[in-house]
């Protein structure tokens, strides 16, 4: 009689082999994400140095490096960095910066509380950030990508002049396959100034949901040549020569409820182009303009050429010749920033 064959173990590798691979990629994740954020605190610190060792001053109350497994977090408490002469300072409450692990070319940021601004010329400007606010920078080996901002609810003091944003969103980005040239959007839900315009207080002080979208042609060459100064690009501009575009203007003031475009080329010292306009509601433009004792004859001429103009949504054409812009023969006057 044959006897039963002895049945074999079943090895148990299988069970837990599954464990072993987790443990050997969370192992190799953990020594990865220590090594690179080794790193990136390295570049932090030899950044602090370098802007030391040219005079600068750099300094905070608090700092915290974390993140782990899956992103990147420097949080600064009461950081605040002073230019050498010539240059803008901040101080901030607090600062946070984070990239995720997966995108380390992409850094978001968030600034809530209360921060100090001091210009090259030592006027001081504050804003005070909710939650909400937040900026990002992406960037690649081409260099710079994109650069985005929203406000959230927002109280500034620029230039004496107190602002309230809702919701402001800023999105810069070179033209891709042309990097000299800056592509931008700017929209708010809300912006409120603590004062009408001295020249039109028909206007009022309450700004609502309003669009610019836009592009400078030769920005960045511009802004290299004005040594990062931006009250130095449009003059650069001039010399240099460059292009400003507006695809999209959408202004709602008050009563004004106004469509804009253009196209302006500057060269040689001046600008010329088309700025093509429209205004909606022009009753009530109409009716804030005579109430406020701006309806003059050549208010009434202006007033009456847009708003025939802007029927059927159409735009009324106004040419800039010479840095002057005109309603037909009629000068209205010249660009801000104008030589001539």
């Amino acid at each position: 009689m044959a006897s039963p064959s002895t049945p074999k173990k079943r090895s148990r590798l299988g069970l837990f082999l599954p464990f072993i691979l987790l443990f050997l990629v969370i192992g190799a994740w953990s020594a990865w994400w220590r090594i690179a954020s080794g790193r990136i605190e390295q570049g932090v610190d030899d950044w602090i140095a370098e802007q030391r060792a040219r005079g600068a001053e750099v300094s905070y109350a608090g700092r915290y490096f974390g993140g782990y497994p899956f992103r990147f977090e420097l949080i600064l408490d009461q950081p605040s960095y002073k230019g050498v002469p010539g240059e803008a300072s901040w101080e901030g409450e607090r600062a946070e910066f984070v990239m995720q692990a997966w995108n380390l070319t992409h850094l978001i940021g968030r600034m809530p509380g209360h921060h100090v601004i001091t210009g090259p010329d030592g006027i001081r400007n504050s804003v005070d950030f909710d939650r909400h606010a937040a900026f990002s920078l992406s960037w690649n080996k081409a260099g710079l990508r994109r650069i985005g901002f929203q406000s959230g609810e927002a109280d500034a003091l620029l230039g004496g002049q107190l602002y309230k944003l809702g919701n402001l969103s800023l999105n810069l980005a070179p033209r891709p396959g042309s990097p000299d040239d800056l592509m931008m959007a700017l929209q708010w839900d809300k912006l409120t100034l603590d004062a009408a315009p001295v020249e039109a207080p028909y206007l009022g002080t309450e700004l609502g949901r309003s669009r610019l979208i836009g592009e400078v042609r030769g920005f960045f060459p511009a802004y290299e040549a004005a040594g990062g100064d931006m009250n130095g690009v449009w003059p650069a501009l001039l010399d240099e020569g460059g292009e400003v575009e507006v695809a999209q203007l959408l202004l709602n003031w008050g009563p004004l409820d106004l469509g804009a475009q253009a196209n302006l080329k500057l060269a040689d010292g001046r600008t010329n182009g088309l700025f093509k306009v429209r205004i909606d509601n022009a009753d009530d433009l109409k009716q804030a303009l005579i109430d406020s004792g701006h309806w003059s004859q050549q208010e009434q001429i202006v007033f009456g050429t847009l708003e025939v103009a802007s029927r059927n949504d159409s735009f009324l054409s106004l040419p800039v010749i010479d840095d002057t812009v005109f309603v037909g023969p009629v000068p209205l006057g010249k660009l801000p920033g104008s030589r001539s």
